[in-house]
């Protein structure tokens, strides 16, 4: 079977858990006979927008579509996007691939592409990897960095796209933004500024695509409930974890290292992912411990944003860090069984719903015990005491409690655990590739998600 995987990134550029499992299923895909090759959007100004090449990398056909958005856009080409449209077609009449697997349809894409595939009578399945497609800002939390229960509320929607958050200015650049926003909604937005209208032709272009689509598979329930609230997957979804090729992440059994305990965060430095709050604990822990006590570090591995939020990174690690913390910056996504190899916990201090991160389940199949945040998508795959320890999300003496007790080795490594099989997975794939599995419900539905608004 020819598969034509489409994500919103690949390593190595692409650094974190989405492209990580699309390169997973891609080259498990042809490790089983099938012929995988992977499309994705790459922002590299220096090349003309839609720009499609190809390259041969980790022994996959990549295609890479030049797609660096404009300044200029309207808010409509955030979602629906005619010149991606364009090429993924030629993409289609040229491979002609049996089934199409959307891990985004967003962030570079085009929520239509199901429907071009339809047209062409090419069967199509999507993992949804985050709130985006119910959500513009993708994570269910507003302007304000604040939880919010999905779009109920048009207006407040509206607001929250067009409202500069935080880290996204300066103080004086962000009121004076504003400013101007609040004036022109007002005035009907003249199509510069983004009004409950837009709001609502984003809901009927992602229902209609939706619809296009054969078959969902979501990673968790607590995804999938939140789809579901809107129409999407709820008729032919199957709720699949998600699968890694956990092989590669044996450890072998080590003596205790000279230079103390290690923790690691892995994952990208925006609000979303709490990492404000990590510092806060690591600071907490060097007031409670002498340096008599068993040494630690804690090692950052990660990278900011250019687009929303971009203050964040450099404001938060601007000042002198912690002493025992070091910013390592991003490291290569394959390269994560070896960075788990040297590491004696992972921390996940995540403050969004999430949607079962691929850190806690790359911990899961090395040993290593992870302290994350209670949010849903982490407690669906993450049982406190037998694979690591749970915090409530924010609260930074907890937080400093539970690495405490690792420092003082109150937790132990423990056999890896996968959370499912990878061959396990993969033939579950395959089958839903092949149109064998049909809709399958979601078991149960997940804890309600928290917050009230837009």
């Amino acid at each position: 079977m020819k598969v034509l995987l489409v994500c919103n990134g690949f390593p190595p550029s692409g650094q974190w858990g989405t492209e990580y499992y699309t390169h997973q299923l891609a080259t498990g895909l042809e490790r089983q006979g099938d012929e995988a090759l992977v499309l994705h959007p790459v922002r590299d100004p220096r090349r003309p927008r839609f720009d499609l090449r190809e390259e041969e990398r980790y022994g996959l056909r990549v295609l890479e579509v030049a797609n660096s958005g404009d300044p200029r856009k309207a808010f409509a080409d955030s979602y629906r996007c005619e010149g991606i449209e364009r090429v993924f077609g030629e993409v289609l009449e040229r491979e002609r691939p049996d089934v199409v697997h959307f891990m985004h349809l967003l962030w570079g894409l085009s929520v239509r592409l199901p429907l071009l595939a339809r047209e062409r009578g090419i069967r199509t399945v999507v993992t949804p990897t985050d709130f985006g497609l119910i959500c513009h800002r993708g994570q269910l939390r507003d302007w304000r960095a604040s939880d919010c229960s999905g779009p109920t509320d048009l207006e407040l929607c509206a607001r929250c796209v067009r409202e500069p958050g935080r880290w996204d200015r300066g103080p004086l650049l962000r009121q004076a933004k504003r400013l101007a926003v609040h004036g022109l909604a007002g005035l009907g937005g003249f199509g510069r500024v983004v009004v409950r209208g837009d709001i609502e032709d984003r809901h009927r272009c992602i229902a209609e695509a939706s619809a296009a689509v054969d078959h969902w598979i979501l990673p968790t329930r607590t995804l999938g409930a939140a789809l579901e609230q809107f129409g999407i997957g709820r008729e032919n979804s199957t709720q699949l974890y998600y699968g890694i090729d956990e092989s590669k992440y044996a450890r072998r059994v080590e003596q205790p290292r000279r230079d103390g305990v290690h923790f690691v965060y892995m994952s990208q430095y925006m609000p979303h992912k709490g990492l404000v709050r990590l510092l806060e604990a690591a600071r907490i822990l060097e007031r409670r411990l002498p340096e008599s006590v068993e040494p630690w570090s804690l090692s950052l591995h990660g990278n900011g944003t250019r687009d929303r939020d971009r203050l964040y990174a450099r404001t938060v690690l601007a000042g002198p860090l912690p002493r025992h913390v070091t910013d390592c910056g991003p490291f290569e996504p394959l390269r994560a069984p070896e960075i788990l190899a040297g590491t004696d916990c992972v921390v996940v201090p995540s403050e969004w719903h999430e949607n079962a991160p691929l850190t806690v389940l790359q911990a899961r199949a090395a040993g290593v015990p992870v302290i994350a945040s209670d949010v849903p998508g982490v407690r669906e795959i993450l049982e406190p005491g037998r694979h690591g320890q749970l915090f409530p999300v924010g609260d930074v003496e907890t937080l400093a409690d539970h690495m405490g007790a690792v420092i003082r080795g109150e937790f132990g490594r423990y056999r890896p655990a996968p959370l499912v099989r990878w061959e396990e997975h993969l033939e579950a794939v395959r089958r839903i590739h092949a149109g064998e599995v049909g809709p399958v419900r979601v078991p149960q539905r997940a804890p309600a998600l928290a917050g009230q608004g837009g």
